[in-house]
């Protein structure tokens, strides 16, 4: 087999309303019963992913209220006139908790959404089969949304910072193309 690599893109967004959605986003997380996913190696503190596909959750309309200028824009980028989401969860990641490396299957896109980012440990990693190492984005902060391929893989690293790390997480797939040039 030979092995050809070809560029890849992501696009990273500062969401402007980040403050207010943050406050919103964690007081709406403390009202619901916790669940934590644990699997294989996977240990994620909290999490609604066993709702994922529940678009009628009170912070879903709210959240796409926000980001449907951003992905319109990516739309454009990937000379797309449509998007649609799926599987949209949130995960909390406390002292010890992690996140092992997988791809997101049966969809094109994956997105993640940082509404805590303590430390830039905590990172989404990518990783690389071509040069078997793992790709890092230092320009990630708290506050910013990135769009990537879903079969690149990629992990949440091991908390060890003693804050938590929070983010929402969705699945989706653009189509309709324009025409290119």
């Amino acid at each position: 087999m030979k092995a050809i690599k070809l560029n890849h893109v992501a696009f990273v967004q500062k969401i402007e309303e980040h403050d207010d959605f943050k406050k919103y986003m964690l007081e709406y997380i403390k009202s619901q019963p916790a669940y934590r996913l644990t699997d294989n190696e996977d240990d994620i503190t909290n999490t609604d992913w066993q709702d994922s596909e529940n678009i009628n959750r009170e912070y879903v309309s709210k959240l796409f209220t926000i980001l449907h200028p951003h992905l319109e824009k990516i739309s454009s980028n990937l000379y797309a006139k449509t998007y649609s989401v799926s599987n949209l969860w949130f995960q909390q990641y406390d002292n010890n908790s992690k996140h092992q490396w997988h791809y997101h299957n049966k969809v094109n896109w994956s997105a993640i959404y940082y509404i805590e980012l303590p430390s830039d440990s905590l990172k989404t990693q990518f990783f690389d089969p071509f040069e078997k190492n793992i790709v890092n984005i230092t320009d990630l902060e708290e506050g910013d949304l990135i769009v990537f391929p879903a079969n690149i893989l990629h992990r949440s690293p091991e908390n060890n910072t003693g804050k938590t790390k929070t983010i929402i997480s969705f699945n989706l797939d653009f189509d309709k193309l324009t025409k290119i040039y």
